[in-house]
């Protein structure tokens, strides 16, 4: 009679062990499932890629505003660290986000954090040697979670008639893999 009482609390506990491990599970591979489905449709790493302007039916970004340009630099660190070099305009809103293989953000940078036209940004996993830099008015050094993931350029559109030059302030964006001398 006690083996029979004792059976139900077996299978709840059971039950709640296997909900435990599909949720924790879930948690953990739909994030990193989803960004690497994302980084695939982007295009070649460690390349800038620009977008149109999005309309209804775009969806290269999640839930994209149509008064915002968008650029993207998928990026894999293997191949060696980053060097990003953004222009910023300072008549509206920009920014730059980093985000790692399981879609966590880890870098934020806006206009009103950039003093200079500028900014250059190295992008390493850490252990990386630092490549050579140059005279940059303004740069960063972030070390990334991940050796894979997105860097997002966002910038406003503020007005229509500033579109030319805001679109033309974007396609000047680098994002490229530097050489590192295994000397220095």
């Amino acid at each position: 009679m006690k083996e029979r009482a004792r059976e139900p609390f077996v299978w709840l506990a059971a039950t709640v062990a296997v909900a435990a491990f599909v949720h924790l599970a879930t948690l953990y591979a739909l994030p990193r499932l989803v960004m690497r489905q994302t980084l695939e449709k982007m295009g070649e790493p460690n390349k800038m890629h620009f977008g149109s302007r999005p309309t209804a039916s775009s969806h290269a970004v999640v839930r994209p505003s149509p008064d915002m340009l968008y650029a993207s630099c998928p990026f894999d660190l293997s191949r060696g660290p980053l060097r990003v070099i953004a222009r910023v305009p300072h008549s509206t809103y920009w920014s730059l986000a980093g985000f790692d293989a399981a879609t966590n953000n880890f870098f934020v940078r806006n206009d009103r954090q950039v003093g200079g036209d500028s900014l250059e940004v190295l992008l390493l996993r850490p252990g990386q040697s630092l490549p050579p830099v140059d005279r940059a008015r303004e740069r960063v050094t972030v070390f990334a979670p991940s050796k894979r993931g997105l860097l997002l350029f966002r910038t406003v559109i503020d007005d229509e008639k500033h579109l030319p030059a805001l679109e033309a302030l974007l396609h000047q964006d680098r994002c490229e893999t530097v050489q590192v001398n295994a000397a220095s």
